[in-house]
C-alpha cells in the first residue's frame, strides 16, 4: 500500500513537472541542434501510459522540436491510444519494433490499420536479426508508412552467433541494399544510425558513430 501510494504521488509530481516546461525550451533546443546541422525528425516520448494532458503536451513539444511525430514501441495499446492524438495534432504516432516480426503471424499491417496517422520507425537490424528476411521487402511494401529506418549490423537468426549486434561490416544485415533502395526511389525516409554493438575499449561512442557514417558514405558516394 505504501509503495502504491508513493508511486501515485511520484506520477502526479512527474505530470505537473512534465506539463510545466514551456514550449520555448523545446524551441531553444531545436535551434541549438539546427545550428549544428542536425534536424530532429522524431521525438521518442513513449507517452501511451500518460494522461491525455501529457500526451497533448508530448505532441506539442515534438512539433516545437520540428519533429514529424512522437515515437514509441509498437503495440495494440500504443496504436489505439496515440493514433487519435496524432490525427488531432496533424502529426504522426511513429512505432518502433524490436524482434516481434519473428513471431508467427505477426504483421506491421495490423498496427498500421488503427489510424492513417500511425507510421513506422522500422528497425531493419532487428527485423533481419529476428527473421533472416531482407528488410527491403518491408521497405518496398510499406515505404509510404515509414518515417525512419534504424540501421545497425547484425547476424541473422541462423548466424554464429545468431541475432547479434556487430561492428558495421562484420554482420550480415544488407545495409548497402537498404541505402541504395532509398536513393534509387528517392523516398523521403530518414536512415538513422543506431549504435548498439559493444564499443571497443580503445574507442568511444562518438568515434564509432563516425565509423558508421563513413560506412554509409562509402556506399552512397
Amino acid at each position: 500500500a505504501a509503495f502504491q501510494k508513493a508511486s501515485q504521488e511520484a506520477a502526479e509530481a512527474q505530470r505537473k513537472w512534465r506539463v510545466s516546461v514551456p514550449m520555448s525550451k523545446f524551441i531553444e533546443l531545436r535551434k541549438m541542434y539546427n545550428k549544428a546541422g542536425v534536424k530532429i525528425h522524431i521525438a521518442k516520448f513513449s507517452p501511451e501510459n500518460w494522461s491525455d494532458e501529457e500526451i497533448d503536451y508530448a505532441f506539442n513539444a515534438a512539433k516545437a522540436l520540428g519533429a514529424k511525430g512522437v515515437s514509441t514501441e509498437i503495440s495494440d495499446k500504443s496504436c489505439q491510444k496515440l493514433g487519435p492524438f496524432a490525427e488531432k495534432h496533424g502529426m504522426f504516432a511513429i512505432m518502433h519494433q524490436h524482434l516481434q516480426p519473428g513471431e508467427p503471424g505477426w504483421t506491421f499491417e495490423k498496427f498500421l490499420a488503427y489510424s492513417p496517422a500511425i507510421m513506422l520507425n522500422f528497425d531493419s537490424g532487428h527485423y533481419f536479426g529476428s527473421t533472416g528476411l531482407h528488410p527491403n521487402g518491408i521497405i518496398e511494401k510499406l515505404h509510404d508508412r515509414i518515417v525512419s529506418i534504424h540501421l545497425k549490423d547484425k547476424t541473422g537468426p541462423k548466424g554464429n552467433p545468431p541475432n547479434t549486434n556487430m561492428e558495421w561490416g562484420k554482420g550480415e544485415t544488407p545495409i548497402s541494399d537498404i541505402l541504395l533502395l532509398l536513393r534509387k526511389n528517392k523516398w523521403p525516409i530518414n536512415a538513422d544510425i543506431e549504435l548498439e554493438y559493444p564499443v571497443p575499449d580503445s574507442s568511444d561512442a562518438v568515434a564509432e558513430v563516425k565509423k558508421c557514417v563513413e560506412y554509409c558514405r562509402n556506399i552512397l558516394v
